[in-house]
């Protein structure tokens, strides 16, 4: 009896001890279950926040690269006007080193002059006043030269009226002081073609003597007249050399 006794409670003792093995085991399953549950939901909740931040942070990217295109885009305008503008710089400081260049020939110039002017013992006010008196001559020479020209077109008209009614192929008045040069000679037919026309005076049967540096050549008559051109036939009792391209004519 005792040995049952004993051995009963030897087995409840085993049970028990057995049963805090297990307990103690799957206590420790618990606690460690329970802390992987938290790192995994740590690691989750960690994720969870790291992805929203990578959303802002791209969102936040993705803001600064819109405003880094418009900002270049606004820097290629930039530099485009900037372009252009030194473009109109470089224009106005090439017109305005032509101007420079034109305005210091301009004073060297007038330097030479006035150094001429200080040479023949002139002062500012005798070459202003020369000058003066030089552009009252200029002026007064020129209303004489437009009344000479209005006379002689009045001449030269009651002279063709004349010649018209009565028939008389005397010698034709040209204007005083006409000028002109040999533009082609026709050596076998002894005729020229003159740069000189109705626009500065010419007419028919006028006479015009060629000189060449002084030297008298001959003398023409004019056949043909058009507006700025005239054809002259050589006067061949008049030649004293021989006509060329060049050479002037003058009445």
């Amino acid at each position: 009896m005792n040995i049952f006794r004993i051995s009963l409670i030897i087995a409840i003792l085993a049970g028990l001890g057995a049963g805090a093995v297990t307990f103690f085991k799957v206590q420790d399953i618990i606690v460690t279950t329970r802390n992987e549950r938290d790192d995994w939901h740590k690691k989750d909740t960690d994720e969870i926040a790291a992805h929203t931040k990578t959303k802002a942070t791209l969102k936040t990217t993705q803001a600064k690269l819109d405003t880094t295109e418009k900002e270049l885009a606004q820097t290629k305008t930039d530099l485009d006007n900037a372009n252009a503008k030194v473009a109109e710089l470089d224009k106005k400081s090439t017109d305005l080193q032509a101007k420079l260049e034109t305005t210091t020939g301009e004073r060297d110039d007038a330097q030479q002059k006035l150094e001429a002017w200080r040479i023949l013992g002139l002062s500012p006010e005798e070459i202003k006043a020369i000058i003066a008196d030089r552009e009252k001559a200029r002026k007064a020479n020129e209303a004489l030269m437009g009344e000479n020209k209005l006379l002689v077109s009045q001449v030269n008209e009651w002279k063709k009226r004349w010649n018209d009614f009565f028939g008389d192929q005397g010698p034709v008045l040209l204007p005083t002081g006409l000028r002109g040069k040999v533009l082609a000679v026709d050596p076998k037919y002894d005729f020229v073609v003159l740069d000189i026309g109705e626009d500065q005076g010419a007419k028919e049967r006028g006479e015009m003597m060629v000189d060449r540096d002084g030297k008298l050549l001959g003398k023409v008559r004019i056949k043909t007249v058009s507006k700025d051109r005239s054809i002259a036939n050589i006067l061949p009792n008049w030649k004293r050399g021989e006509i060329t391209e060049g050479d002037e004519v003058l009445y």
